[in-house]
């Protein structure tokens, strides 16, 4: 992290009154989420806690405390593709991009996330990658469908 980045927006702040809801707005504008360091340097900015400054962005569901990926894969985990081989997909993805649901790799590219039943029973399984839904995966097909978002 960039400390003088994170001060420069800080200063923006300086005369308000309600300033610690704006500035993490700030923050979470230029980084996409609110990273641990940026509350330790607001704490000591506003002479406040990092445990004060973290149960504020905590508090408000808008605030994100954690990177998000570029692009977040839902493998549907329904009754229906669950029985039709989701496990399958599930594992593709985990050895294909190395990580576990609810991880996001490495270079931000991806998320891994379980989700309910996304309508598409009628040819399981599934998954959506962002809105686009992919239906009678294989591992193959699943491989395929990554590298091109890769690219």
């Amino acid at each position: 992290m960039d400390d003088e980045k994170i001060k420069k927006i800080l200063r923006k702040f300086e005369n308000r009154e309600a300033k610690i809801l704006p500035a993490l707005h700030a923050i979470q504008d230029e980084y996409g989420y609110i990273p641990q360091h940026a509350i330790k340097i607001m704490a000591e900015y506003f002479g406040k806690s990092p445990s004060e400054i973290y149960s504020t962005a905590s508090f408000y569901a808008f605030f994100r405390l954690e990177r998000d990926a570029k692009h977040i894969i839902r493998v549907c985990n329904g009754v229906v593709c669950h029985l039709k081989g989701a496990d399958k997909v599930i594992d593709t993805i985990t050895k294909e991009l190395g990580i576990s649901v609810g991880e996001v790799t490495s270079d931000g590219l991806f998320k891994l996330e379980l989700t309910g039943c996304i309508g598409q029973c009628d040819n399981p399984p599934a998954m959506m990658i962002d809105s686009e839904v992919f239906t009678g995966l294989t591992p193959k097909k699943v491989i395929e469908i990554l590298r091109r978002y890769i690219k």
